[in-house]
């Protein structure tokens, strides 16, 4: 069983509900809002327990949330029942008959699946939609240069630590996790292909994307070696 199929509990969902602050969701959506993008039809995918699809949706957007998390996605609809959510795949979402303006794949989402199915992925996300964006924190030019060997935090009522290595022949980040509220513990190992973002861009423009903007941040700077995070701003 594929790792993610499992990962996204309440423990570790709870956690990240309770890192994540409001005013990141807000930076974030201001980002996608500012792009140039016709219309106003957006595919969240993965949307996770909905921060990113509660706000567009607020903005004034018709979203489809997609995830794979049963618990996410029942927390999402729990906080805007009107949207529409729908459990699945991100591998499924061809099969979903959705056709959008945007398409955001957010929250370091990217690189979870095996190299041949993102592929895939990236062309069924240009089927859907002609343009878009992908959060991603583990491009090689922000995670080598610093990768921590762990991390401890808590938020949501949730500890959380995790132990890096970093797997040279295969490309991937392995975090080893444990998620913890003093009565129950969960222990997953996730894995994360790490790509530059030369081999990105490379990917997206053959899945269909004509061009590829990198930035480093929601303030739109440039992504650059050492840049926390790689916003990719494809376009059809």
């Amino acid at each position: 069983m594929t790792w993610y199929t499992s990962f996204f509990t309440d423990l570790a969902n709870g956690f990240w509900r309770g890192a994540v602050q409001p005013s990141q969701t807000t930076a974030e959506i201001d980002f996608v809002t500012g792009l140039d993008v016709p219309g106003s039809r957006v595919l969240d995918a993965p949307c996770g327990s909905g921060r990113h699809s509660i706000e567009l949706a607020r903005r004034g957007y018709s979203v489809v949330g997609l995830d794979i998390s049963a618990e996410a996605v029942d927390h999402a609809r729990s906080l805007a029942p009107e949207l529409d959510w729908r459990l699945g795949d991100l591998t499924s979402m061809a099969s979903q008959s959705i056709t959008a303006d945007l398409a955001l794949c957010m929250g370091n989402s990217f690189g979870y699946l095996e190299h041949e199915e993102s592929v895939r992925l990236l062309a069924d996300f240009a089927a859907v939609a002609p343009v878009l964006v992908i959060d991603y924190g583990c491009a090689a030019e922000s995670l080598l240069p610093s990768l921590p060997g762990s991390i401890e935090m808590s938020a949501g009522g949730v500890d959380m630590v995790a132990r890096n290595t970093y797997d040279v022949a295969s490309g991937r980040l392995l975090i080893d996790f444990t998620f913890t509220d003093g009565e129950r513990t969960q222990q997953s190992t996730c894995a994360q292909h790490v790509y530059t973002a030369g081999e990105l861009t490379r990917m997206l423009q053959a899945a269909g994307f004509a061009s590829v903007e990198l930035f480093g941040d929601t303030d739109g700077r440039a992504f650059e070696v050492g840049s926390h995070r790689l916003l990719a701003v494809a376009r059809r």
